[in-house]
C-alpha cells in the first residue's frame, strides 16, 4: 500500500508525459478487468443455463423411470421385476428426485444465469463506453473515475454467491483474450485442457445418474447377475 502511495505521488509530481503514460496504462488495466469479468460472466451464464436444463431433464428422467418400473410391476413384466433390487431402485430414484428438486430450488440456476448474463451485458456496454479512452491522446481523470465507479457499481448490483465463482469460466475467458494475455501455444493447450477437465467434473453427476438408471432398467427388463447374489458371493 505504501508503495502505491509513493507511485501515485510520483505520477502526480511527474511530467505531463509521465502522467499521460500512467493514465493510459490505468485505463488499459481497467478495460482489461472489464473485459475479463464480462467474458467470465458470459461463460458462467451459459454454464448455469446448461445446469438448469440438465437438472430438469434428470428429474424428468428419474420420474419416468419410477413410473415405468411401477407399470412393469403391475403387469409383471421384466426378468428381475420381482427382485428385491427393484425396491431398492425405486427408493433410490425417489430420493434422487427429491435431492435434485431441492438442489434446483436452492441453486436457482435459471435466475443465476440471467443475473450473470445481465451483468455481462452491462459490462459490455461499459467496455464500449470506455474503449475510446484507452488509446486516447489525453488522459482525463474524471472519465477514468467515472468508468471505474460504474464498473464497481455493476459488480455490486449483480453480486453473486461465491459458489458460482467457477475457475473454469475464468480460464475460458483468459483464452478468449490473446490481446491481453501473452500465452504460449503449449500453455494455451494446458489451460484449454484445464477448463475442459473442470467443466467435466462440474457436470459429471448427470451422466453418472443416467448411466446407472439405464443399466438398472436393462437389468430389470432383460436380466443380468442378481446384485444380491453377487454381494452374497463376494461375502
Amino acid at each position: 500500500m505504501y508503495g502505491n502511495v509513493l507511485y501515485r505521488r510520483h505520477i502526480l509530481n511527474g511530467s505531463p508525459r509521465e502522467k499521460k503514460v500512467a493514465g493510459s496504462k490505468s485505463f488499459k488495466n481497467l478495460y482489461k478487468k472489464m473485459d475479463a469479468t464480462s467474458k467470465t460472466r458470459f461463460h458462467a451464464s451459459r454454464r448455469l443455463k446448461l445446469h438448469a436444463a440438465l437438472s430438469t431433464y434428470t428429474v424428468v428422467f428419474l420420474s419416468l423411470v419410477l413410473i415405468f418400473i411401477s407399470l412393469m410391476q403391475t403387469y409383471s413384466l421384466g426378468v428381475n421385476i420381482q427382485s428385491k433390487g427393484v425396491g431398492l431402485l425405486q427408493v433410490f430414484s425417489s430420493v434422487a428426485v427429491l435431492v435434485y428438486s431441492l438442489l434446483m430450488d436452492k441453486n436457482d440456476y435459471s435466475s443465476q444465469s440471467e443475473k450473470m448474463y445481465s451483468c455481462a451485458s452491462k459490462l459490455g456496454e461499459l467496455k464500449q463506453k470506455s474503449h475510446p479512452h484507452v488509446h486516447a491522446e489525453d488522459f482525463v481523470q474524471a472519465s477514468y473515475d467515472s468508468c471505474q465507479k460504474e464498473y464497481h457499481d455493476v459488480l455490486k448490483l449483480y453480486e453473486t454467491h461465491s459458489n458460482n465463482d467457477f475457475r473454469g469460466d475464468y480460464f475460458r475467458a483468459k483464452l478468449d483474450m490473446p490481446e491481453d494475455y501473452d500465452i504460449s501455444k503449449s500453455k494455451r493447450l494446458y489451460e484449454g485442457g484445464k477448463w475442459r477437465i473442470l467443466y467435466a467434473l462440474n457436470f459429471i453427476n448427470y451422466p453418472i445418474i443416467i448411466c446407472f438408471l439405464m443399466f438398472a432398467l436393462y437389468w430389470v427388463s432383460f436380466g443380468l447377475v442378481d446384485p444380491f447374489k453377487a454381494l452374497a458371493f463376494l461375502g
